[in-house]
């Protein structure tokens, strides 16, 4: 099914140029426009288009409190924010409230197809997660559920995707598979449960004779290393497919920005780590490699 647009920027010709991207390419169709925040708000909410394009600033409000007010309804729409401003925070709190993709005007075509299809990408992985819980939700008991992933996490495609990130060779590479496959295992993530990552630290540290202080030290600093070599590869080639498909599905995007700022000498601050995204986005990339 082809992917529906709302297109939200107080310039016409920005809307004209990012229409005609979307639809020369046969990324979808453009079912709305607008030039102003409050307008767009109430377009979004009655379209309910896949992707929303929004200007950071517009008349009425701007994107980030559009954006934060559709995400309060629950609206099940993914967000590409645009605009010229290159403000750390702004672009930060932009990703805090939910954008999938910042792109700096002005629009470049290549750059608009690509972040279009990973937000597509993402969509349909989403949809094929939520789709297995469903169907494995009957099967479950009430105990101890047991997800479409639970039947052996592929080894295989975990490690290509140490390898892509570079660390491999990294002592802690092998504790993150196997945090992985317990959580996989556990069931936890196809049924929605809650979890403590002290929990997974406590069962790795008991069958391995360890401290858990010890194993969550070696995690931590293999995914620090995974985020500073993915920021050296999205400096070197922003358009590289394993830049697209890691920085949102392993990481925060702005905290990756933020590790590309650091190795470039434009801020004294680290990108920030989320082991739970990252061992998380593990288990869906291995899922979806399986489906």
């Amino acid at each position: 099914m082809a992917l529906r647009f709302v297109v939200v920027d107080d310039d016409v010709s920005v809307r004209k140029i990012i229409r005609n991207i979307i639809e020369k390419n046969d990324l979808g169709t453009v079912v709305a426009e607008s030039a102003e925040g409050l307008e767009a708000e109430k377009l979004i909410v009655e379209c309910r288009p896949d992707i929303a394009v929004v200007d950071l600033l517009l008349p009425g409000q701007d994107g980030v409190e559009l954006i934060r007010r559709l995400r309060e309804q629950e609206t099940p729409v993914s967000f590409i924010m645009i605009s010229e401003s290159n403000s750390q925070p702004m672009i930060t709190q932009a990703y805090q409230h939910g954008i999938e993709f910042y792109i700096h005007k002005p629009v470049n075509v290549l750059e608009i197809i690509t972040v279009i299809n990973k937000v597509r990408e993402s969509r349909e992985l989403k949809k094929a997660m939520s789709l297995i819980s469903r169907a494995t939700a009957p099967y479950a008991a009430p105990a101890a559920a047991a997800p479409a992933t639970e039947g052996g996490l592929p080894k295989n495609v975990l490690y290509k995707v140490f390898s892509d990130l570079g660390i491999l060779g990294e002592v802690g590479a092998k504790s993150i598979y196997q945090m992985a496959k317990l959580l996989a295992d556990s069931g936890r993530l196809a049924n929605d449960s809650p979890y403590q990552l002290n929990e997974i630290y406590q069962h790795m540290a008991q069958d391995a004779g360890q401290d858990t202080k010890t194993i969550e030290q070696r995690v931590r600093r293999a995914i620090a290393k995974a985020l500073q070599n993915l920021a050296n590869i999205g400096i070197e080639d922003y358009h590289n497919d394993r830049f697209q498909t890691y920085s949102t599905a392993l990481f925060d995007f702005s905290e990756v920005r933020q590790e590309m700022n650091f190795v470039q000498d434009k801020s004294p601050y680290h990108g920030k780590i989320n082991v739970k995204k990252f061992i998380e986005g593990l288990v869906f990339l291995a899922s979806n490699e399986r489906a």
